[in-house]
């Protein structure tokens, strides 16, 4: 159940980002949106490694949806609260969330990415959209895992 769930992702401060005339963010706002989003995969990690529930479905709009391999679709923050309460109520994890590819266009924004943790490597994409508070939160967020990590030797 982490494992599923480790796909998700988390909360920023506000960086009042705003895109140019043609609706797409600045090459400086790209780096200011990478530094924002290794803020928030560097805080899931840590709400991971607490078992912080609310904290994970604190990362999530109201209306956010989680796709996670062999689950069917979870809707809203309360379902997601509840599964952050079930997967952190097994223990702490120590996961890693890195970015990969970033993509910025007015108030969305996509992360493509990976988990890297103790048992091996899993992919993500999370569209954030920036709130009205100013905040990136998750709406969407799909994961899948590569599997496990083959045995060294």
């Amino acid at each position: 159940m982490i494992q599923a769930l480790a796909w998700s992702r988390a909360q920023s401060v506000c960086r009042g980002i705003q895109p140019n005339a043609s609706g797409f963010a600045r090459e400086g706002d790209r780096v200011a949106i990478r530094d924002e989003l290794d803020a928030i995969n560097a805080g899931f990690g840590e709400a991971f490694e607490t078992q912080d529930a609310e904290r994970l479905a604190a990362f999530y709009a109201d209306d956010a949806r989680l796709l996670f391999h062999g689950q069917p679709i979870i809707r809203g923050r309360a379902a997601i609260d509840a599964e952050f309460r079930d997967a952190v109520s097994g223990g702490p994890a120590t996961l890693r969330f890195e970015s990969d590819e970033v993509i910025a266009d007015g108030s969305l924004v996509v992360d493509i990415g990976r988990i890297v943790s103790p048992t091996g490597v899993s992919k993500y994409v999370c569209i954030y959209q920036r709130q009205a508070d100013g905040r990136l939160r998750i709406v969407i967020d799909a994961a899948s895992s590569d599997g496990p990590r083959p045995a060294e030797g």
